[in-house]
């Protein structure tokens, strides 16, 4: 074809022209050839010697086809297709070794459809394929979501299934003439280009070069991503971490193909992670070329967090250029795609990735202050901390906030979680400041804080443990001493200690957070301090950073040192009335990105009960194991038993608040489609009650979800764990204040034990006003199990073999216990909208010839041969009766002897 070399010409002038779209210049020989491999149609040497009127082949590459088509040559390796170049193998090998070239033609038979043919291409190592489409003859049509009736296809050796049908790049026109060629590139070794009619035509064909083309290219068409890593079992999915990106250029991101057309119906993410709080990441999209008026399929979004559902910071689509920075820890770019549609003059994005140290000091960090100490005390411990201090430090101490330097502290500084300026929670670097062999970092609580601190990065070079960092109770420094006149006296107050050499990344290879390394003090003052090498450079710095948080025990609860995020309320020790609400301020937080849990426990005292208000509650949101978001996966149901979280998977795939029992039972949980008019949910319990806060999937920059919830301790002493030892006596209900809320539910779980050190027969009379399900509330008689009463659970371990169930519905019954069972456990479980109104009543028939000074009397043991508990009775009262017999007539025989 003559025309193969001008198309050849055009294309190497459009490839320097577009700095979006390129591809392999092809181009051999002069300008007067009939096409790619024919220089002249006649007037050179036969093969066979039969004369010299048969095609003059072009120099570089050629070989005449022969006997077949004497007029025409072909590429060496693949003279053979001259006649029908369909159905055949193209090697990048094989021609590199007969033609020396990795490139070439491929024009297709002329097919009356319906037909096919295919074109197996097999790049070698380091290669890709590449294919450039010119023209395009009765190949089907597009019927404006996807081509009908034939097309062109490349495709892997193992072709890509996705939810719209094949996801292969499909093309397919009338007549049509690419100028510049529609390029494609196949990524996954050996393709498959793919000729296909389906419908009756008369003439169907199109013309193509192919190139195996050096991923080493320089010049750009031989692109691949660069300092990523794909992530395992997906088709597109990328990890880029900041340990990998350290100069300009390293990082490299594009669309599947680039700089060909990407496929369609593919659904691409790049997950950017940083490993210091510090780091911003900086894309840098050079170029973004997507079909115009398609944004709603083909576009680019960046969200902060590593989930489809995080917060949106940027979208973009259509064709531009775009520099886009943000903070860490995690960034997901997601790249989607629609079905391929005409003109095919679009080929993806392509963007550098640059991570950058720098301090956000653009606004202070987030905090939450809880009540104030009393004044007098907080004057107290001020005026102590700072006698403390001057007395200990020998270095310039900075007095500072937590959001200077936009959280981030280092070498030197004091920093106070309470008063003016005063910050809860921050970062702490120490490659914040200038060098310092010696560097302490102070930490000042309030008199009812403890100090959490957690370790994300760090570096220590020196062996023997000449570097190291402590994390010690109390103020302290090095006082001057260097290392050695104060050792013993810190070892026995370090809750850390990190000895040198030793490195720590806040993330694996794979990219996922390491387990966190944290501390908690027992009291309101933490000092972490650093010994390093006399001298440092850029690459071999030593340094740590990481984060703190002051917790206040008095009103956020005592701290639980061995969880992430728990704490405890003591009804004797915590103020009668508090609230806690959602901790995802906490700075110490940024290292975490997977399921959060955290945990506030309430424990009455034994004449206590604790009421819980949930008050306050925002989105959540279902992380599906299909990767579906939405409130849809979790409902929320309230009935007379609470309110329910309902979910077709576990529970811990979706964000959800729930007030639970001390023996696990879910008192209420409320979780996706939860309506604001249902709120507030109140729950009030006689026994331990912990609420549980979990996010399906936390990061730091979408942190979940907030809450508000009230407490307060409750002085009654209704229900509880209780020994009676009279004979007769009277339990009842009381009632208690109501918050009138449409879902306020009452917890009891009450034990009370009847003992008796004489043996008897009890009677207990149970009664209640009320009409409720045995669901709602219930009363059960137990024997006397023994062993479990002092051990866990207390009384209510006690409670043995079932004799008998209590429900309101009765209203009034009377049960008559076995003879001699001398101890018996009453147990009251309820969980309902209404107060349970009961009273039990029990009366005894004492036999005192037998007193039992002892523990409660354990219930008979049944043998398997033995009688029935009730034929036992039986036999007993007879022998009683028979004795009872036998005594009258000796006394009566004695009457009648001393008459006579």
């Amino acid at each position: 074809m003559r025309h193969a070399l001008a198309l050849s010409l055009l294309a190497a002038a459009c490839a320097a022209a577009s700095a979006q779209i390129a591809w392999t210049p092809i181009f051999l020989d002069g300008s007067s050839q009939v096409d790619l491999w024919t220089q002249a149609s006649s007037g050179c040497a036969c093969p066979n010697g039969d004369g010299d009127d048969c095609a003059c082949c072009v120099r570089d590459g050629a070989c005449p086809c022969g006997d077949i088509a004497p007029a025409r040559c072909a590429q060496c390796g693949l003279e053979q297709y001259c006649a029908n170049m369909c159905n055949i193998t193209i090697d990048s090998r094989i021609l590199k070794t007969k033609s020396g070239k990795t490139f070439g033609q491929i024009k297709s038979p002329s097919i009356e459809g319906p037909g096919a043919c295919s074109y197996f291409l097999q790049p070698d190592a380091g290669q890709r394929v590449e294919i450039q489409l010119y023209r395009l003859v009765s190949v089907g049509r597009f019927n404006g979501s996807s081509c009908v009736g034939g097309w062109i296809q490349l495709g892997g050796a193992t072709a890509v299934r996705g939810a719209a049908g094949a996801a292969e790049t499909r093309l397919c026109g009338a007549n049509e003439r690419y100028t510049p060629p529609v390029v494609l590139f196949a990524d996954h070794g050996a393709s498959t280009l793919e000729f296909r009619i389906t419908e009756k035509t008369v003439r169907s064909q199109f013309l193509a070069f192919f190139s195996f083309t050096s991923l080493s290219n320089t010049q750009g068409v031989g692109f691949h991503p660069r300092g990523g890593s794909r992530i395992p079992h997906t088709d597109c999915d990328w990890m880029y971490q900041d340990v990998s990106c350290r100069g300009p250029g390293t990082c490299v991101l594009a669309s599947p193909g680039y700089p060909g057309l990407y496929p369609p119906h593919r659904r691409c993410r790049y997950l950017f992670a940083t490993n210091s709080v510090n780091t911003r990441v900086k894309i840098i999209f050079t170029s973004i070329l997507l079909p115009r008026n398609h944004c709603a399929t083909d576009y680019l979004t960046l969200r902060a967090g590593n989930s489809p559902s995080a917060p949106l910071l940027a979208s973009l689509c259509s064709e531009r250029t775009a520099i886009l920075e943000q903070p860490g820890p995690n960034l997901l770019l997601e790249f989607n795609s629609g079905p391929l549609v005409p003109p095919y003059d679009y080929n993806g994005f392509i963007a550098k990735l640059e991570f950058i140290e720098r301090a956000d000091g653009s606004a202070p960090p987030p905090t939450v202050v809880p009540a104030s100490p009393p004044l007098a005390a907080l004057t107290h411990h001020i005026q102590n901390v700072d006698r403390v201090a001057a007395m200990e430090s020998n270095v310039v101490s900075n007095e500072v906030a937590a959001n200077n330097g936009g959280g981030r502290v280092g070498c030197g500084a004091t920093v106070r979680g309470f008063g003016p300026g005063g910050a809860r929670s921050g970062h702490f670097d120490t490659r914040a400041t200038g060098w310092r062999t010696q560097c302490a970092i102070h930490l000042l609580g309030a008199p009812t804080d403890v100090v959490q601190v957690s370790l994300f990065n760090y570096n220590l070079r020196l062996q023997s443990c000449r570097s190291h960092i402590e994390v010690l109770e109390g103020l302290h420094d090095f006082g001057g001493k260097g290392d050695r006149g104060d050792r013993s006296e810190r070892g026995d107050r370090a809750l850390l200690r990190v000895c040198g050499p030793a490195v720590r990344e806040a993330r694996d290879p794979s990219g996922r957070f390491l387990l966190r390394q944290a501390v908690t003090s027992k009291g309101a003052n933490l000092t972490i301090l650093v010994r390093r090498a006399g001298t440092q450079s850029v690459d071999e710095e030593e340094f740590v950073d990481g984060a703190f948080a002051f917790h206040d025990e008095l009103h956020e609860g005592t701290a639980s040192p061995d969880a992430t995020c728990a704490a405890t309320h003591y009804g004797l020790a915590s103020p009668k009335h508090g609230g806690v609400s959602a901790p995802s301020h906490h700075h110490i937080f940024w290292n975490i990105e997977e399921r959060l849990q955290c945990m506030h426990r309430f424990i009455p005292a034994a004449n206590q009960s604790v009421t819980i208000e949930i008050q306050r509650l925002d989105r959540m949101w279902s992380a599906e194991p299909t990767g579906t978001a939405g409130a849809a996966g979790c409902r929320t149901a309230c009935g007379d038993a609470g309110c329910e979280c309902r979910a077709n998977t576990p529970l811990h795939y979706h964000d959800h608040i729930a007030l639970v029992a001390g023996d696990g039972t879910h008192l209420s949980c409320l979780c996706g489609d939860f309506q604001a008019a249902w709120l507030p949910v109140v729950v009030r319990s006689w026994t331990s009650v912990r609420l549980e806060y979990s996010v399906a999937h936390y990061t730091y920059a979408s942190r979940g979800f907030d809450y508000a919830a009230a407490f307060s301790f409750n002085d009654d002493a209704m229900c509880g764990q209780r020994t009676y030892t009279t004979h007769s006596g009277e339990i009842s209900s009381r009632n208690v204040s109501v918050t009138g809320s449409l879902n306020e539910f009452f917890y009891q779980q009450c034990t009370w034990v009847l003992d008796s050190n004489v043996e008897r027969q009890l009677f207990i009379d149970i009664s209640s006003e009320q009409d409720k399900s045995c669901g709602s509330w219930n009363i059960t008689l137990h024997e006397w199990a023994g062993s479990g009463a002092h051990g866990e659970g207390g009384l209510a371990a006690a409670a043995g073999e079932l004799l008998y169930t209590f429900c309101a519905r009765h209203k009034n019954h009377t049960y008559t216990l076995p003879y001699r069972l001398n101890t018996l456990v009453i147990r009251l479980v309820a969980l309902s909208r209404q107060q349970p109104l009961y009273r039990i009543r029990w009366r005894s028939q004492v036999v005192r010839a037998n007193n039992r000074l002892g523990p409660p009397t354990p219930a008979p043991a049944a043998s398997a041969g033995s009688a029935s508990p009730h034929h036992s009775l039986a036999i007993l009262i007879l022998l009683s009766l028979l004795f009872s017999l036998q005594n009258q007539r000796r006394v009566l025989c004695k009457v009648l002897g001393t008459v006579q």
